[in-house]
């Protein structure tokens, strides 16, 4: 790749044209020539150069008209713009800088003059660049550190919350404070729940973490429906119980379904969890499974809560898009389910998107059935 600047000449004199082209390469940069300003246009579009050096006196377009040109077309709008030309007045400088240009030298000109300024503008075009490019940095910097500590703060409060309902109970019961079986087996059946919100939330980092090195399990097991898809799902819908949801099941599962067991349970308990967590309270919410011929399988979730825009179908599947909203944050959990369900389908060739819905939110996953090099255990 060539890094010398690539200057683009416009010059409807053609002994001009040559010789100021001549002069600039031998000087170190590339060099496009166009004899009008329609030539000039079409070259500038074609070539992208660093800087146009174009003269004034041409015919329609002149050089003032090509640069208005220029200025309204967002590919070409901030190229440097230099006029040469013989019109000396002071008035046509003045015009010339308040239309766009980054500068105006007039013939004769003294060669050292004419690459000083070339050289000047090239220079102060990097600057620029340099300066808006380390002001980006910076900022793209300081987001990331905001969301860096909104995702620490929200870690420690997600583990922080559920170790406290762990802790408490088993001291209690420990020191012999309860007052009955009952209310023993009340809290400790909370400190269990809240323990399975503590292994799932270990679930989730270890299976980012294999995502981000390429190695999700993607060996395919027989799913057993009572442990491998009611049990879990069961758990999940403990933590929802105050809000009241109506929660159904249809599972038609002829034959198998094959998936790697861990990942499956994961992915299936994030999609329910997001039925029920963004639910209204007493909401509805449904669960189709459907097998398919060779161990593969269709899943269906729908609720009847708020809904995800459509332009928002997309963005909700990145890695900690919910906790990212800052003070806005109203719903618990990581912001990953989404992102880690749809990683666990798709390394198995299947998928999770949003589709339409008439009302609430309808998410369906498709793992594919076995084909042959797909790696079967059991």
């Amino acid at each position: 790749m060539n890094s010398k600047p690539l200057i683009l000449i416009i010059d409807d004199d053609p002994a001009l044209l040559m010789g100021v082209s001549a002069t600039i390469k031998k000087h170190g940069f590339q060099v496009v020539s166009a004899e009008d300003g329609n030539d000039g246009f079409a070259k500038a579009k074609e070539v992208q150069p660093d800087l146009i050096l174009s003269d004034v006196m041409m015919p329609p377009p002149n050089g003032f008209e090509l640069r208005k040109l220029m200025s309204l077309d967002p590919q070409l709008a901030s190229i440097p713009f230099i006029f040469l030309t013989a019109r000396s007045r002071m008035d046509d400088k003045v015009n010339a800088i308040m239309d766009g240009a980054d500068d105006y030298i007039t013939k004769p000109f003294v060669v050292y003059e004419l690459i000083a300024r070339i050289s000047a503008v090239l220079r102060r075009v990097k600057i620029a660049e340099e300066n808006g490019r380390e002001r980006a940095k910076v900022a793209a910097e300081a987001d990331l550190d905001r969301v860096r500590q909104e995702i620490l703060q929200n870690f420690h409060h997600e583990i922080r919350t559920p170790l406290s309902n762990i802790m408490m109970p088993l001291q209690l019961a420990i020191n012999n404070k309860f007052d009955n079986a009952q209310e023993q087996s009340r809290f400790l059946s909370k400190a269990l729940s809240s323990a399975s919100r503590l292994e799932s939330l270990t679930t989730d980092l270890i299976l980012l973490s294999n995502i981000d090195q390429g190695n999700l399990n993607t060996i395919r097991q027989p799913i057993d429906v009572e442990m491998d898809i009611h049990a879990p799902i069961n758990r999940r819908l403990e933590r929802y119980c105050d809000k009241g949801l109506d929660f159904t099941m249809d599972i038609q599962v002829n034959g198998k379904i094959a998936a790697p067991r861990r990942e499956f349970t994961h992915a299936l308990g994030h999609l329910v969890d997001n039925a029920c967590k963004f639910n209204s309270s007493h909401g509805k919410a449904h669960l189709r499974i459907v097998s398919q011929e060779n161990g593969g399988v269709v899943l269906d979730v729908f609720d009847n809560g708020p809904g995800i825009p459509t332009r928002l179908r997309e963005k909700v599947f990145e890695r900690f898009y919910q906790i990212s909203q800052g003070d806005a944050r109203e719903f618990e959990g990581m912001g990953v389910g989404l992102s880690i369900a749809r990683a666990v389908f798709r390394s198995l060739r299947g998928d999770v998107n949003i589709l339409d819905s008439t009302r609430g939110c309808h998410i369906q996953a498709i793992l594919p059935d076995l084909q042959p090099g797909d790696v079967t255990y059991g």
